[in-house]
């Protein structure tokens, strides 16, 4: 349980860069131009790095190693030394490292080093990025809005700021877009020790009167037919009222359908034997996690982990 919720912040922190690498990059690391937003090719059965882009510095090519944490990893600094090694050795380029930590927890501290005594035999300088000490505030007043999403993980992050950036998104974003922004900005709040629970909750609620999925649903042609327009009404209506638990069995179907037809989008040949689990699910809740799952994961493998079916 506690390696799926681990994964699923971890899909939740890939996929927030996304189509934004080239904006959020150099935010987050001073100094440098991302050539390409497409994630580097590199072999998974050696490197298992999070997200790696050339990227320039001072005119000349890099390679950019971006680790994301969501917790202490006693080994994280032996995991990057590895990573820094293998991508130099395959690129021929400097390497430039970085760990993300969204959340508060115990951090290394750079630099890595080998020694045999005070003999230095190997160092590592690498960059760690707590993002729990950066100021809210200043991202908003820069209308940094591809950052909004980290938010509530920042120092000073309050309701009326977030409610506020929400609707600077809305602006922003296509309704699909914004619609995916709106599940990692929940997850990480959720998540966030930055903010108070009183706040948390009114977030909540401005949350779900945004989240009520026909973002998804009316912008894709695979997805459209999933709800009756009786259960699409009462839907919304439920969400609009804050009442999510009390949605009728119309409503509860209306979630189901929903997961299946994510799953015909983003994984077809799940379809069939998923159908039998998903029909068997009826707690909204759980039905809610798992389309905010879905829309994430990053393979059918993690799919089929999320769903409970044989690999």
């Amino acid at each position: 349980m506690q390696q799926n919720k681990k994964q699923e912040f971890d899909n939740t922190l890939k996929a927030l860069f996304g189509s934004e690498a080239k904006e959020i990059i150099p935010r987050l690391v001073p100094g440098t131009q991302v050539v390409d937003d497409k994630n580097v090719e590199i072999d998974r059965t050696l490197l298992k790095a999070d997200l790696v882009y050339n990227v320039m510095r001072n005119g000349t090519p890099h390679i950019l190693d971006m680790e994301l944490q969501t917790g202490a990893d006693s080994t994280i600094d032996i995991r990057v030394l590895q990573y820094h090694v293998g991508l130099f050795a395959q690129h021929k380029k400097p390497v430039i490292t970085v760990i993300l930590y969204p959340f508060e927890t115990t951090i290394p501290k750079p630099p890595f080093e080998e020694k045999s005594g005070e003999d230095v035999f190997l160092s590592l300088h690498y960059c760690v990025l707590a993002v729990w000490k950066l100021e809210a505030q200043k991202f908003v007043n820069e209308r940094a809005v591809y950052l909004y999403t980290l938010l509530p993980a920042m120092q000073g992050a309050n309701a009326s700021m977030l409610i506020q950036a929400l609707g600077e998104m809305k602006e922003y974003y296509t309704r699909q877009q914004f619609g995916h922004h709106l599940i990692r900005f929940r997850r990480i709040m959720q998540r966030s020790k930055a903010m108070s629970e009183q706040d948390k909750e009114l977030i909540e609620e401005e949350l779900r009167m945004h989240m009520a999925y026909d973002w998804f649903l009316d912008d894709n042609p695979d997805v459209q037919e999933r709800v009756e327009k009786g259960v699409e009404k009462g839907v919304k209506k439920g969400m609009e009222k804050g009442i999510r638990k009390g949605m009728a069995k119309g409503q509860l179907q209306g979630l189901q359908r929903s997961v299946l037809k994510i799953l015909k989008k983003r994984f077809p040949s799940l379809v069939d034997a998923a159908q039998q689990r998903v029909v068997a699910i009826t707690d909204q809740d759980e039905l809610d996690q798992l389309i905010d799952q879905l829309l994430v994961v990053t393979d059918e493998v993690e799919a089929r982990t999320l769903l409970k079916l044989p690999q």
